[in-house]
């Protein structure tokens, strides 16, 4: 079948009072909608060649008297004979690819698939996925399950999907505190007390999303701070894959039947994590990783300094002490000078059960300046999964729980003095307009006594 097509050029000229109307040459197209492409035939035409050591693909299609139109995640992306395309991620991936000529595009397409070996990361990718003391590779591994509860109101359970090896969950729905978008993976895998472990995995969010945590713990004991292993929060930008990891862990109890436990409270609407590389394993066993430098302390200020800016504030305290969620008096604390000394008489089981907050009237207008911070602690009992965390002060009107400049567990030996500390840091979301250090005993045991001092927080200098 031949379908003509017409086409006809006016010109208008006006002389004077006249006007002559005059048209151009009548130019008719013949279009053969019989001879449009049959993409099928064109199959061996279309070339995808990986090249491994860059992550790039290169594309090329070769036949004489058509052209491609390269279809890539359901779009147009080229009709170029050959081009390359960066690939960041480790995974499967396809192509379509329509052919056309002067008659039209075909109907049907050829589909080719592709492999990218490995994840490119801008930092640490992580201990190794494929080796035999991964504890996750042999692990029997059972579907997730969610709390997914914006506003606190629970709703259906995202989208997810498994690969093997990565997951990819989609949340539809914007959330606004830490815990409101759960998802929990439960394994048979069993930590030994007393042995020490490593661990990473791999983030990849599809949108900016800050304070995602991990936390790691036995089956049905995800609330009791002495069963924590890893619990931390960090920053995802969208794009960019980022390693969770840790080396060198203790389990300080029984870890049976571990449960990843993965939170994206506080997720835009429409975000899809992709969380992958799962590795856990005996920190005895060397498989080859070489661990990435580790920031140096940096130079600290004298603690009774103009630049120590903690040294200037005016500092107020207010608690959250609830054990077993119900909350009793506050907790006795005592100042001398710049150290504090908190009483917590009654026992707690569960994380933020213990809170102590100093909020104070210091500020960070310029969310892109650095800072470092110091801290010591010393308990007269073991607290395996203290947490201190930097972040901006609520306000009437507005939480602020996820702009913080880090928020992490730290590890209180009785007796011990364990000073932690963070360098190079800034706020997660923007400028904060007044800074809360707030410190959580969480799991305590009776007749605790934390003594806080020797308080450092100054910009950071090169």
């Amino acid at each position: 079948m031949k379908v003509y097509i017409k086409s006809i050029a006016f010109a208008a000229i006006a002389v004077g009072a006249m006007s002559l109307g005059s048209c151009s040459e009548d130019k008719v197209y013949e279009v053969d909608i019989n001879a449009v492409p049959l993409a099928s035939e064109y199959a061996d035409a279309v070339k995808i060649d990986v090249d491994q050591t860059t992550n790039y693909a290169n594309f090329s299609f070769n036949a004489v008297g058509v052209y491609p139109v390269w279809i890539i995640d359901g779009k147009s992306y080229s009709t170029a004979q050959s081009f390359s395309r960066y690939y960041r991620k480790a995974g499967e991936y396809s192509v379509e690819v329509k052919v056309g000529n002067a008659n039209g595009i075909s109907q049907g397409a050829v589909t080719k698939t592709f492999t990218v070996d490995r994840t490119v990361m801008n930092g640490f990718a992580g201990f190794v996925y494929d080796s035999d003391a991964n504890l996750w590779r042999t692990a029997t591994k059972k579907d997730p399950t969610f709390f997914y509860a914006p506003g606190w109101a629970q709703i259906a359970d995202p989208s997810w999907s498994f690969d093997g090896d990565a997951y990819t969950v989609s949340l539809p729905e914007a959330t606004t505190d830490k815990w409101q978008a759960q998802m929990h993976i439960g394994t048979d895998i069993c930590l030994n007390e007393g042995e020490s472990y490593d661990g990473s995995f791999i983030f990849t969010s599809t949108m900016d999303m800050n304070g995602v945590t991990l936390k790691i713990h036995p089956d049905g004991d995800d609330d009791d701070g002495h069963s924590f292993f890893p619990q931390q929060k960090i920053n995802l930008s969208a794009g960019e894959p980022q390693t969770f990891w840790f080396s060198d862990l203790t389990a300080a109890v029984p870890m049976n039947n571990l449960v990843f436990t993965l939170d994206f409270g506080g997720c835009p609407a429409g975000v899809e994590v992709t969380v992958e590389n799962f590795v856990i394993k005996p920190h005895s066993v060397d498989d080859g990783t070489v661990l990435p430098e580790l920031p140096s302390e940096p130079t600290w200020v004298a603690e009774d300094s103009a630049d120590n800016l903690w040294s200037g504030a005016t500092i107020s305290n207010s608690y959250y002490y609830a054990p077993g969620w119900n909350q009793i008096a506050d907790p006795k604390l005592t100042a001398d000078g710049s150290t504090y000394t908190i009483e917590l008489p009654s026992a707690t089981f569960e994380q933020w059960q213990a809170q102590c907050i100093f909020a104070t009237d210091l500020s960070a207008p310029d969310a892109e300046k650095l800072y470092d911070f110091r801290i010591v602690l010393e308990s007269t009992t073991d607290i395996p999964a203290a947490m201190v965390k930097l972040v901006q002060a609520d306000e009437p009107e507005a939480k602020h729980d996820s702009n913080f400049f880090f928020a992490e567990n730290v590890a209180l030996t009785a007796g011990g003095k364990t000073t932690f500390w963070v360098a190079k840091v800034k706020a997660a979301e923007g400028p904060m307009h007044a800074i809360n250090l707030v410190l959580d005993f969480g799991g305590c045991p009776d007749n605790t006594e934390v003594k806080v001092s020797g308080i450092i927080f100054q910009e950071h200098h090169d």
